[in-house]
C-alpha cells in the first residue's frame, strides 16, 4: 500500500510516501485479531484478499472460554468482524468490505487471582 499525502509543516507542504508493505499489513491484521478476541498471535491465522481495490479478510481464531468470554459466538464473530473493519482502516487507511469468522479449537482462560 502507498499513500501519497502531502503534510503541512509550517509554511511548506511536505511529500512523501508511506509504504505498508503486504507482510507488514499481515502483521497488523493478525494483531488487530488477536486484541479482538484475546487469545495470543499463535492462535491466530488470517487471510487477506484484494476485492476491486478493498480487502476481504479471513480469521481463524478459537473460541473463548472463561469469566473474560461470556458472550456467544455469535456476538464474539460480530466483534471480532468490526474490530477487523476498524482496526485495518484506522490502523492502515485499508477499506475491508467483508470479514469471515471460523472459530477453530477452543481456549479456556482461567482468572488469574494476585496474593
Amino acid at each position: 500500500m502507498i499513500a501519497d499525502n502531502r503534510t503541512e509543516t509550517g509554511s511548506r507542504p511536505l511529500a512523501g510516501r508511506t509504504i505498508l508493505s503486504a507482510r507488514a499489513l499481515q502483521h497488523l491484521a493478525v494483531g488487530v485479531a488477536r486484541d479482538a478476541a484475546r487469545v495470543s498471535a499463535k492462535d491466530v491465522s488470517v487471510t487477506l484478499a484484494d476485492h476491486e481495490g478493498a480487502l476481504i479478510a479471513s480469521v481463524t481464531v478459537p473460541v473463548v472460554f472463561g469469566p473474560v468470554a461470556n458472550q456467544s459466538l455469535d456476538v464474539q464473530g460480530a466483534h471480532l468482524r468490526r474490530a477487523m473493519i476498524a482496526g485495518l482502516e484506522d490502523y492502515a487507511g485499508r477499506r475491508v468490505t467483508s470479514v469471515n469468522v471460523r472459530f477453530s479449537g477452543v481456549r479456556n482462560i482461567k482468572e488469574r487471582r494476585v496474593s
